[in-house]
């Protein structure tokens, strides 16, 4: 009796030992693909230091070293839109200048020339500042498909340890269904819409009548529409998935628990180091999500001041130009407003995505832990 005591307590403290190297061995060798996707992009965050943090419950100490890798580059985003805005100034200027020089000296073609030389500055200030507009939302969808990608292999490891393979198979593929959809959506859809409403609200303010606003429209509310129905899509997939396959796993977990519990003598103490091991696995899980979220906070932050600062610009060009400058022109800034706040849509879409993805899967992988 003394002996199976006794080889009970070392079963136990052999067992109590499991979580901590499973955590270790998960930093080593689970998020190193997080960790490649970082160095990757150049960025110095560690995501295995947040995780580390965070387990500990040090929840203040892992947002100040995010704020802090942060913070630079807050600072240089904001840096790069006073070129912008100096631009746009200077071309306001010299727009309502000549405006009032070619309807005071001159008259009909002289006049309308006049126009059309200004035109030509906006359009190319425009196009310069679409490009900035479009190679920032590329770099960040394109960085965050690498990044969603190195998030599914730490993940789905962690949740075969609290939830079970079903669960886990079950996100692995809803993640890589997830980045084809991103992909397939943006390359082929969002962005060409875009460029072709770019080009069309440029063209249709050439004339004084407007002849293509009403595709303009069509082709922005068709975006806008897109990018609405593939994000209630893929969380109604998920929210079908995640009311499920836990339980699955669940029942399956909880007829193994009753029968390890049932074995007369040691039962006991086995369901005990069962439920210890789960709370552990689920405080990995949790942690590494939570990571992934907060980590994708710093990335998304200087694209969207980046493109909220384009659109700021503009719109205060905008507001500079109506009292002094032809209609057409003003008309034609809404052009680089409406893109960028359709790419500004796209960003906060996929990154709701993202997020909203990886907290349902949280909560319902907890269901073991929570049932047992």
């Amino acid at each position: 009796m003394k002996r199976g005591l006794l080889c009970l307590l070392i079963f136990a403290s052999l067992a109590s030992l499991k979580p901590v190297y499973a955590a270790e061995e998960l930093d080593q060798e689970s998020l190193q693909s997080v960790e490649s996707v970082l160095e990757e992009q150049g960025s110095d965050i560690s995501f295995t230091q947040i995780v580390k943090k965070l387990m500990s419950g040090d929840i203040k100490g892992s947002i100040r070293y995010l704020w802090k890798k942060l913070s630079g580059d807050v600072f240089s985003s904001l840096v790069v839109h006073k070129d912008f805005l100096k631009q746009i100034l200077i071309a306001a200027i010299i727009a309502a200048l000549f405006k009032s020089l070619s309807d005071a000296f001159f008259q009909g073609s002289a006049g309308n020339a006049g126009f059309y030389v200004t035109y030509m500055v906006f359009i190319a200030l425009m196009t310069n500042s679409f490009y900035f507009l479009d190679e920032t939302a590329r770099d960040f969808i394109s960085m965050m498909v690498d990044y969603m990608k190195g998030m599914i292999t730490a993940y789905s490891i962690a949740i075969v340890s609290t939830a079970g393979i079903t669960t886990s198979t079950a996100v692995y593929e809803f993640f890589l269904m997830m980045i084809y959809g991103i992909s397939l959506l943006t390359k082929h859809f969002i962005f060409p819409m875009i460029k072709v409403m770019f080009v069309l609200k440029i063209v249709n303010h050439i004339s004084e009548e407007e002849h293509f606003s009403r595709l303009c429209n069509a082709l922005e509310r068709g975006a806008s529409l897109l990018m609405k129905g593939f994000l209630s899509l893929v969380l109604g997939v998920q929210m079908i998935q995640s009311m499920i396959l836990p339980a699955v796993d669940s029942l399956k977990n909880t007829a193994l628990e009753k029968g390890i519990s049932s074995i007369p003598g040691i039962g006991g103490g086995l369901n005990t180091v069962m439920t210890t091991l789960i709370g552990s696995a689920v405080v990995i899980k949790n942690c590494i999500g939570a990571a992934g979220i907060l980590i994708l906070f710093v990335l998304v932050i200087p694209p969207i001041l980046q493109i909220a600062g384009v659109i700021v610009s503009y719109m205060a060009a905008g507001i500079l130009l109506q009292p002094i400058s032809d209609q057409r022109i003003t008309g034609a800034i809404d052009a680089v407003i409406k893109s960028g706040r359709l790419m500004l849509q796209m960003i906060l879409t996929m990154t709701a995505l993202f997020i909203l993805s990886v907290a349902l899967i949280a909560f319902s992988t907890n269901v073991n832990y929570y049932t047992g």
